[in-house]
């Protein structure tokens, strides 16, 4: 049986779940002002639960995205605002696609989304020997896309063995810390960030527990997408999330993610963008609100999600099945990045433990996080 919303039709479960029966968080990414007039007033607050913003700290007031009375306001009405990187940058590794000589001055690269910003300092490697490089802009050739550099590599690298890019951490470290400390600067509290691009390479995933409690998208960090939390596929503070706009995720496979979650009574992220070109108008929103409902699934920030549970307990372990490159992101902005939603990757046993584990996932580094603001 289903109900109409929004000129869709609910998929109900086929047997009931007595009790709460998981939680849910809704995530959305870039701060665009759509977050608010749209996502926020007529959907969320329509049914009466929150979500959460993903916010670039330098976009903030600038153009078509959020101001900060806006960010207050969300807040203010039980939603969480969390970090999205200081200037949207993606914060993993880009894999180099042809050899490098010590004189060349380009960097043919799987996506040339590091080569956005002129003056970025960038970490080449192999796994056993690097070198630090600057980048002068980005480009393409009939060899691919390529970052343009500022002067030569000055040593040589085969791309057969694994060569990639990445920024240097004090770029890492702004994107990372700055980027909450500006956003707090605003009147918000912000403990969680969103990986722009779903980029999270090995460096980021090392820097990101010293700034936050969890990041919503590190799901390579963990076997995949889609992932729901129980304590033996999760460490903080890498966590997985499931886009769930059209051409991503199916009513159907919504409906599945969303029975995962019920029946083992778990932690799921559903991740999207509020701006027209996501085909995430509000009112597929209110269906997956609703859906999560019919199964008796909290609705929830993610800082509530942890926060209401004990700190103290022991850590779960960490899944690693796969690169956490940047061409493998999740918010579907890079050519190289547009990829299925993956919702089949993990399924649910029966008998697995409940929602409690939290409180043994969170006291790995999750508990400071949680009392701590970034600078005090």
């Amino acid at each position: 049986m289903g109900a109409a919303v929004g000129g869709a039709t609910l998929v109900a479960r086929t047997t009931a779940a007595p009790g709460s029966t998981g939680k849910l968080v809704f995530t959305y990414d870039d701060g665009p002002i759509e977050d608010f007039t749209h996502t926020y007033r007529r959907a969320h607050r329509k049914e009466g639960v929150p979500g959460c913003s993903a916010v670039p700290a330098r976009s903030v007031g600038k153009g078509d995205h959020l101001s900060a009375a806006q960010l207050r306001t969300l807040e203010d009405e039980g939603w969480e605002i969390m970090s999205h990187s200081l200037h949207h940058r993606a914060l993993g590794d880009i894999t180099v696609t042809e050899d490098v000589a010590p004189d060349d001055r380009r960097l043919y690269v799987k996506t040339n989304l590091h080569g956005k910003r002129p003056g970025d300092p960038l970490v080449v490697s192999d796994g056993s020997r690097s070198t630090t490089v600057t980048a002068a802009g980005r480009g393409s050739d009939d060899r691919g896309e390529f970052v343009e550099l500022e002067s030569r590599v000055g040593k040589s690298f085969a791309a057969s063995d694994g060569v990639t890019e990445r920024y240097a951490d004090e770029v890492l470290r702004a994107a990372l810390g700055e980027s909450r400390k500006q956003l707090e600067a605003h009147g918000v509290t912000v403990t969680n960030i969103v990986m722009p691009y779903g980029a999270y390479g090995a460096r980021t995933q090392e820097l990101a527990g010293e700034y936050y409690t969890a990041v919503a998208n590190g799901g390579l960090a963990i076997g995949g997408r889609a992932q729901i939390h129980r304590p033996e596929n999760t460490t903080l503070p890498h966590l997985s999330r499931a886009m769930f706009r059209r051409g991503k995720m199916t009513e159907a496979e919504l409906g599945a993610f969303l029975d995962r979650i019920a029946d083992a009574d778990a932690l799921g992220i559903l991740g999207g963008h509020s701006w027209w070109q996501e085909r995430l108008p509000p009112g597929r929103i209110r269906t997956a609100i609703r859906m999560a409902k019919a199964r008796n699934i909290d609705i929830v920030t993610l800082r509530d999600a942890l926060s209401e549970f004990e700190t103290t307990g022991t850590t779960g372990t960490t899944t690693r099945t796969r690169s956490a490159t940047t061409e493998a992101g999740d918010d579907g902005l890079a050519a190289a990045q547009r990829e299925t939603t993956g919702t089949a990757e993990t399924t649910v046993a029966d008998g697995q433990p409940g929602f409690g584990w939290l409180a043994a996932v969170v006291g790995v580094g999750g508990a400071a996080a949680l009392r701590r603001r970034f600078g005090e």
